[in-house]
């Protein structure tokens, strides 16, 4: 297979690493503006400076399949070039900074026949895949209200770089808490469904030399009077990211930084601490290792399209299900 990375920084050079991995791979097309001085690595890989430098699938310059690292505010644009290319796409999260120009995708998509994933990788941490698995059976009962809170000081989020000059500071590159950590909604979704209804608010509080917004608050409404409230923020010092659901029969508490859950159930106490949940670098490879079976399987992957349009509506101010 060939493939295709959009954007070369730390995100496009941790899946170009996982890619040379792969058994199978004929070469790596990489598109970006960022490469200063020769390239180090295997000659199997090429760098173009142009998306019109990329062919149709099949042709001599064309790619199976694309991952697009680049700029969320450059997702949108990428991916309906490149779907009209016939080529599969996998996109790093989130789909794009707003929903705005998404319909042109969707139907790039639908004449093409292309599959798309959304690299919300998360879904693929142990700790995130076991909660479900305790709710499915359970755990708590009815769930009475659930807490999702993630946050972390944005200047030491990429050492040795300085946050003011990265697109997390930018609103119109993409930038956004909401956006940068929509991870939290996906996997709200991937535990709880979808909402009935939603109220958000997000806003600048701080000194940080941004123009984006540093804290996000969304309220979201299920059936039987569940609620669940999403808190992201980029100034928090103490990184901090955890999960916490309440119901009929007990709680259930996951500490992802400390690496830590707790379920406390019909008056018993049981303490999980294995690490092998709790790891992020295999959450990459393993996601990639889906998304292509699922090429290979015909299948659509999941979270495809729709749950990535599905997460913007749920960062906008209000809305309910359609």
């Amino acid at each position: 297979m060939r493939a295709l990375v959009a954007g070369f920084g730390s995100a496009g050079k941790r899946h170009l690493s996982n890619l040379l991995e792969l058994e199978g791979m004929e070469g790596v097309t990489v598109l970006t503006s960022r490469l200063s001085g020769e390239w180090s690595g295997p000659p199997s890989v090429k760098f173009i400076g142009s998306i019109d430098e990329v062919g149709k699938r099949g042709a001599p310059s064309g790619a199976d399949f694309a991952i697009l690292a680049n700029e969320t505010g450059k997702h949108l644009e990428t991916a309906v070039a490149l779907a009209k290319r016939g080529t599969d796409l996998f996109i790093e999260k989130p789909l794009s900074h707003s929903l705005e120009g998404v319909e042109s995708l969707v139907s790039a998509v639908r004449e093409s026949g292309v599959r798309v994933f959304i690299a919300y990788n998360m879904r693929f941490m142990g700790a995130i895949r076991r909660l479900k698995e305790e709710l499915k059976r359970g755990i708590v009962g009815a769930p009475y209200f659930a807490r999702i809170e993630a946050g972390q000081f944005l200047p030491h989020w990429r050492p040795g770089s300085d946050y003011r000059k990265g697109y997390s500071a930018s609103r119109e590159r993409g930038g956004g808490v909401h956006l940068d950590l929509s991870h939290e909604l996906d996997y709200m979704r991937f535990l709880f469904g979808d909402p009935l209804s939603w109220k958000t608010a997000r806003a600048g509080v701080s000194s940080l030399e941004i123009d984006s917004e540093d804290v996000f608050e969304g309220i979201y409404r299920y059936g039987d009077g569940f609620i669940c409230s999403v808190h992201l923020d980029y100034l928090q010092r103490r990184k901090t990211r955890k999960i916490i659901v309440v119901g009929s029969l007990g709680r259930l508490e996951c500490d992802l930084v400390e690496g830590r859950i707790v379920l406390e159930s019909r008056g018993e106490t049981e303490l999980i601490e294995d690490e092998s949940l709790f790891g992020l670098d295999g959450t990459y490879k393993d996601e990639l290792l889906y998304f292509l079976g699922a090429l290979k399987r015909g299948e659509d992957p999941e979270p495809g399209l729709f749950d990535g349009i599905a997460v913007l509506r749920l960062l906008e101010d209000s809305g309910v299900r359609q």
